[in-house]
């Protein structure tokens, strides 16, 4: 159930460059994860972006009775640069502690296109597809799923963060997520952790290639995740405000509880060996 409900958190929902201090800005956020209204999880965002380069990494870690089935940790950073108000990934880097070991998985992009994945998680045969998708065919234009959390506006309102549909590829499948039915909210009929409006729309995922039988198979039963989303500060990017769906272990909702606030203190991405360590 552990690994399930992370892999649909990062599903809903993660080397340094060059910056220049004056131009770069921070974000922090926390989201809490529930199932069928119970605490299991919780996640920290940590967003640095400047005009040509952004950093996004996340911390997801157990929390009230999700402790009680483990202790695993997940850290995600994503990195690439910015073009024409889009991101541009160039590297992902995914880390998590199994049985006391820490083990990772990374990404690499040429130009936006995924190029090179390499894993230290040996999916079991149960869980393997029979429509396996080479790399190399993934081309430009998909986002890992934790990257999946930002939307661009690229100067148009609010209501273009539910506007098309996004490629999403996880190094081993690629899937779809089409956003409809968008409705504005005036800020003063919710009482998300922002005082600014927020767009509501519908979120359905479609799986492409990569996916074992009995997700293909689950995907046409997965209703459409209604999900919030706010503006982060005035940097042209969208966030969710919250989302909600249903997966196997029953009803699960995201709420942010500390929004992308900015601060002038400066961080790095996290490191699971430093938030692991004894």
């Amino acid at each position: 159930m552990k690994t399930g409900v992370y892999v649909f958190l990062a599903f809903l929902l993660a080397g340094p460059s060059a910056w220049a201090n004056d131009a770069r800005r921070y974000f922090t956020a926390e989201y809490r994860l529930y199932v069928s209204g119970l605490l299991i999880g919780k996640a920290n965002v940590r967003l640095a972006i400047s005009p040509d380069d952004y950093l996004l990494s996340a911390h997801i870690r157990p929390a009230g009775i999700g402790r009680v089935a483990g202790q695993s940790h997940v850290v995600s950073t994503t990195r690439g640069t910015l073009r024409d108000g889009n991101l541009v990934p160039q590297r992902l880097d995914l880390s998590w502690t199994s049985e006391d070991t820490i083990k990772s998985s990374y990404m690499e992009y040429i130009d936006g296109a995924p190029h090179k994945f390499v894993s230290g998680y040996a999916q079991p045969e149960e869980f393997r597809s029979k429509n396996p998708i080479a790399i190399e065919t993934v081309g430009v234009g998909s986002v890992d799923p934790f990257l999946g959390l930002l939307s661009p506006l690229n100067g148009r309102p609010l209501r273009a963060a539910c506007d098309g549909t996004k490629r999403i590829f996880d190094g081993r499948r690629l899937a779809t997520l089409r956003a409809q039915d968008v409705v504005f909210v005036p800020p003063f009929k919710h009482d998300f952790p922002q005082n600014r409006p927020a767009v509501r729309c519908s979120i359905l995922w479609q799986p492409i290639a990569g996916y074992s039988e009995a997700s293909l198979e689950r995907a046409a039963e997965f209703p459409p995740v209604r999900a919030h989303f706010g503006q982060i500060s005035n940097i042209g990017f969208a966030a969710p405000l919250d989302m909600r769906g249903k997966s196997r272990y029953g009803r699960v909702t995201i709420n942010a509880i500390h929004y992308f606030a900015e601060t002038i203190t400066p961080f790095l991405p996290f490191d699971i060996s430093e938030i692991t360590a004894p």
